[in-house]
């Protein structure tokens, strides 16, 4: 990861005056089937591994969806409802499906949430996904809502 694409990065990283809420453009990219969150400080800070940032338990099918099927995606997440929002994940529950997490090869987590996807684009829909303690790096923990955005795919 060349310096100039790790400053873009925290460049990309956007505070709303209005309600002091951080909104963050995150990447997602598909390598060998298996979808991973673009997280360089991450991993440079030593907090883990690649295996850390995999996406599975729903989380993968979602990004899926987003990209269209695509191997990349762009989205604009925050813990509060924001101008151009098309979707919003609902924490449900803590827990972790540790046979899954196995056979995909993620890397050891104690634990994990669960969060539902009831509105996507203006539109009902049901989908369920998980998501690593790596939630706790971006967010700080694990909000209650998750407010997202496409930037691109």
């Amino acid at each position: 990861m060349t310096f100039f694409v790790f400053w873009y990065k925290w460049v990309e990283t956007i505070y709303s005056p209005s309600n002091k809420s951080l909104m963050r453009n995150l990447g997602f990219i598909k390598e060998n089937g298996l979808w991973y969150a673009d997280l360089p400080e991450f991993l440079e800070r030593g907090l883990g591994t690649r295996n850390n940032l995999l996406m599975v338990d729903g989380s993968d099918t979602f990004l899926d969806l987003l990209s269209n099927q695509g191997n990349r995606v762009t989205l604009t997440i925050s813990e509060q409802d924001f101008e151009g929002c098309k979707g919003k994940l609902d924490k449900i529950d803590l827990g972790k499906n540790q046979s899954l997490l196995d056979s995909i090869g993620h890397a050891p987590v104690d634990y994990g949430a669960y969060y539902m996807v009831n509105e996507l684009q203006g539109k009902p829909f049901q989908h369920r996904l998980w998501l690593c303690p790596v939630t706790e790096f971006v967010f700080g923990g694990y909000p209650n809502q998750i407010f997202i955005s496409i930037v691109n795919n």
